[in-house]
């Protein structure tokens, strides 16, 4: 008897967050966004007002080269397919297909991280070449530091699924997390598009 009561009173992990859509972390996440949308874009907004002022060919100090920052946009780019992945699949009760997404989705985004470094070590220019050099040093160093952070939130979401604190009832943290990742693959294409891709199509 005195059993059974103990296995009844037993205490069991409460889960993680609440359930329902547009909980405190969906509007803190959004937040969050808000801010860092704003932090990249007047980075970009120097970036573009220095190259308006600039009387010398743009970038200064040489094209930046394609074969390190290409694969990376391409990494995040399957990335945000399979963050999507990831969340349907827990939203259909799948918790395995969760975990292969997650895990699938951090590597890609170490496989970016990794290429960045060896993309710094390829320019032809260093932080303190040029203007150029220091806002584009800046602005790729920002938004690595944010991917970094996405990969150690996208083990936590792992971790969470593993100890079976998410469901299909209650997914709202996976929720959060995509927002994120998908505000780090939309930031990406924009600094890809700017620092990469312009100063080959409309050299100043």
């Amino acid at each position: 008897m005195n059993t059974v009561y103990e296995e009844r009173t037993l205490p069991r992990p409460l889960p993680v967050g609440k359930a329902g859509f547009r909980t405190s972390g969906w509007w803190g996440m959004l937040a969050l966004i808000g801010a860092e949308a704003s932090l990249f874009a007047y980075m970009l907004f120097s970036y573009f007002y220095l190259q308006s002022l600039s009387t010398q060919p743009w970038p200064p100090s040489g094209l930046p080269p394609l074969r390190y920052a290409a694969p990376g946009t391409v990494a995040l780019l399957i990335s945000a397919g399979t963050m999507w992945w990831s969340r349907r699949s827990i939203m259909l009760g799948k918790p395995p297909q969760l975990t292969i997404g997650l895990v699938v989705t951090l590597l890609l985004g170490v496989l970016y991280v990794i290429l960045q470094f060896l993309d710094w070590r390829a320019e032809p220019f260093l932080p303190s070449s040029d203007a150029h050099g220091s806002l584009f040093y800046i602005i790729t160093a920002a938004h690595v530091l944010h991917a970094i952070a996405g990969v150690l939130i996208l083990i936590a979401m792992a971790v969470w699924n593993a100890l079976g604190h998410i469901s299909a009832q209650r997914y709202v943290a996976i929720t959060v997390a995509a927002m994120y990742w998908y505000f780090l693959v939309l930031v990406w294409i924009a600094i890809f598009i700017t620092l990469y891709l312009l100063p080959y199509i409309s050299p100043h």
